[in-house]
């Protein structure tokens, strides 16, 4: 696979009739929160994207907030930020990054080599109108950190929230809701991610390819927030 190839968009979709009954539901209580914090947000005449920047120059490259969120009982933090336009195969405003500390978590030995940075979890790509426009995975090199395999990232993604009086509130929920709401996908595209790695290393040392500036974003999985709210709110009512 040559890196000119990537990323490559994930063709999973959210079916939401094809989840058990359970996981259904779960779905769609994270609907539910997720939109109730959009909405507590446009009550204060603000949107996801306008919060997290909180009235502050926005400049690529910066982190916002400037020294991100950090919830150290839960072991989880992000933040939110640019690229110039040109670096990204696909259109965005800008992007959380999602992190997990592995060490704390007991995903990983203490480790000088991983102190300095947490483990990446996820990017979540936002337009200018503050919704979600898709998810995404990065090579090893962008974050640095420990790499987690497939099934500790998902541990990592049931584990990830933010609680308490850290930063924005509603941006929190928002965040863990969006999860929660795209579980199948996202666990879909962190096995098209471990799939891709595979077919880059299979002539290769994997070191060279995590550390490779050439291959940057792995894969990618555009969603539409309110048109899959709605199709889960259909199905809800016809069950």
């Amino acid at each position: 696979m040559r890196p000119s190839q990537l990323p490559l968009v994930s063709s999973q979709l959210s079916a939401w009739d094809k989840l058990p009954d359970k996981a259904r539901q779960q779905c769609w209580s994270a609907a539910i929160a997720l939109v109730d914090s959009m909405q507590a947000l446009g009550a204060r005449g603000e949107q996801v994207v306008q919060a997290i920047i909180a009235g502050n120059d926005f400049i690529e490259w910066d982190h916002y907030p400037n020294a991100d969120v950090r919830d150290n009982k839960h072991a989880s933090q992000y933040f939110y930020h640019a690229h110039p336009g040109l670096q990204r195969p696909f259109t965005e405003h800008g992007h959380f990054h999602l992190f997990i500390h592995a060490q704390e978590l007991g995903m990983r030995r203490a480790d000088p080599r991983y102190s300095p940075a947490p483990a990446h979890l996820l990017a979540i790509s936002m337009n200018a109108q503050g919704l979600p426009s898709g998810f995404f995975m990065v090579n090893r090199w962008v974050t640095k950190g420990a790499w987690l395999d497939g099934a500790d990232c998902a541990r990592g993604l049931q584990h990830f929230q933010i609680k308490g009086r850290h930063d924005n509130k509603e941006i929190n929920t928002f965040l863990r809701s969006l999860l929660q709401l795209y579980q199948a996908p996202i666990l879909a595209l962190i096995q098209q991610r471990d799939d891709i790695m595979k077919q880059l290393s299979a002539k290769r040392d994997r070191r060279s390819v995590f550390a490779d500036k050439k291959i940057e974003v792995l894969c990618y999985h555009p969603i539409q927030l309110m048109d899959d709210i709605a199709a889960l709110e259909e199905l809800m009512q016809n069950s």
